[in-house]
């Protein structure tokens, strides 16, 4: 990862240390999916692609993808296997002591679904001290990916913003012309800070984006206006950390 480019831009597209821990999410997730859908002799990439050919919509839908979250959250550790597959690039960035966020959001965007979250940052309200990772379980290309606009972009969008009545069209449309669209085929992450301006357009592709999202911060940092222990879990304390807390146990205890 070039954290210089990051630190720059605000976001940067990461390559997996470790592909094979992808790999096994996917399948999980996927075989998970299939369950639910009632079988399928696809393979996972050629279902999670073409899942817009089994036709579901609306209501439908959400409940599938609600049953997907609840899976993803309480039953398989995903923050813990996308940690272990950019390990070296969260710790660079966060330091030892890790917070993972408790539940792991999953979007399914099939082709032509009008359905999408508005032009938006996430800080504040979150905290600006987290590091949010964009995991395509798909190829990510054109209208399939997102828009983000980098740091110095984002101040203009924000700019735009305040300056009129149609700042938000404004702003959301420079999202859309001068964003950076992403590129990126499975086995790669995007990790991007939370205070910069994002959105995600209609998918006219003929393929549909199946991505994760999940955020991590240091546990020293502060949380924002979502709380701590509510959001967030423990992931990895340095031996120090771990040494000093016991310490703080017997003493207050």
């Amino acid at each position: 990862m070039d954290v210089k480019k990051f630190i720059e831009r605000g976001f940067d597209i990461v390559a997996v240390e470790d592909l094979d821990k992808l790999q096994g999410m996917r399948d999980q997730i996927y075989r998970k999916a299939a369950d639910l859908m009632g079988g399928t002799n696809q393979d996972a990439e050629d279902f999670m692609n073409n899942f817009h050919r089994q036709e579901l919509r609306g209501p439908a839908l959400n409940t599938m993808r609600m049953d997907l979250i609840r899976y993803c959250s309480e039953e398989m550790d995903i923050g813990q296997t996308i940690f272990d597959a950019f390990s070296d690039q969260l710790i660079g960035l966060l330091g030892p002591d890790v917070v993972v966020q408790k539940t792991t959001n999953l979007v399914i965007q099939q082709p032509g679904d009008p359905d999408q979250v508005p032009t938006h940052r996430d800080s504040p309200l979150n905290s600006p001290f987290e590091i949010v990772c964009w995991i395509p379980l798909v190829n990510i290309y054109g209208t399939k990916g997102m828009y983000i606009l980098d740091r110095d972009k984002t101040d203009v969008a924000l700019n735009m913003m305040k300056s009129s009545e149609s700042g938000y069209d404004k702003h959301a449309k420079l999202t859309e012309t001068e964003g950076h669209i992403l590129e990126m085929p499975f086995g790669h992450a995007l990790f991007f800070w939370p205070g910069l301006v994002h959105s995600v357009g209609i998918n006219v592709e003929q393929e549909t984006r199946w991505a994760l999202n999940i955020r991590y911060k240091n546990l020293f940092a502060p949380a924002g206006a979502k709380g701590q222990s509510e959001f967030f879990k423990v992931l990895q304390l340095s031996p120090l950390t771990k040494m000093a807390l016991e310490f703080e146990k017997e003493v207050y205890a």
